[in-house]
């Protein structure tokens, strides 16, 4: 989930254009949900990973910084984990957002939806939100080209079943999950 883009293989109506679509995935509520990062990433300072004193694999481009970088702020990522869950506050929403999405409460939802871990990852973060129901909802929509059709869901949270992510596989289609 979170953010894919696809130009120029959008449709045979669309060849002619040169028009870039981006999929975008949200969690949203009338409440605050909790947030959280699954990824394994870590930020620091170019100076902090030297002082780790991780043996260079030769081929990272860290090996071709010097002193003078030390406060160059770097990422450190797990390639492992890279497609986990990540649920972070949304404060820059893609135009025409408002057209879909009314509560108060946005956050981005990241990850792979097709990775077993990632689904099992949201099933458990959903899980922690059974009491909460205060317009709990998660979207995936396709912005670039003007409004969307959403195919929209239901689902009753407290009898939420991992096997009801599945929905989320699927990369082609705009939906909004209800939770009740």
């Amino acid at each position: 989930m979170g953010r894919r883009e696809y130009g120029n293989v959008i449709g045979n109506r669309h060849k002619e254009r040169e028009e870039k679509m981006s999929k975008y995935s949200f969690i949203v509520s009338n409440s605050s949900l909790p947030e959280i990062d699954l990824t394994g990433v870590v930020r620091m300072k170019y100076g902090e990973y030297k002082n780790l004193n991780i043996p260079s694999s030769g081929e990272s481009i860290l090996d071709q910084l010097d002193d003078k970088d030390d406060d160059l702020e770097i990422l450190i990522m797990d390639s492992t984990k890279m497609h986990y869950l990540k649920i972070t506050l949304c404060t820059n929403r893609p135009y025409g957002f408002e057209e879909y999405i009314q509560q108060e409460f946005i956050y981005w939802l990241e990850g792979s939806s097709d990775d077993v871990t990632w689904k099992e990852q949201l099933y458990e973060y959903l899980k922690g939100l059974r009491n909460m129901k205060d317009g709990l909802e998660i979207w995936s929509i396709w912005f670039g080209d003007g409004l969307q059709e959403i195919e929209k869901m239901k689902l009753k949270l407290s009898d939420l079943q991992l096997i009801d992510l599945e929905a989320l596989k699927s990369m082609r289609m705009n939906y909004c999950i209800k939770f009740e």
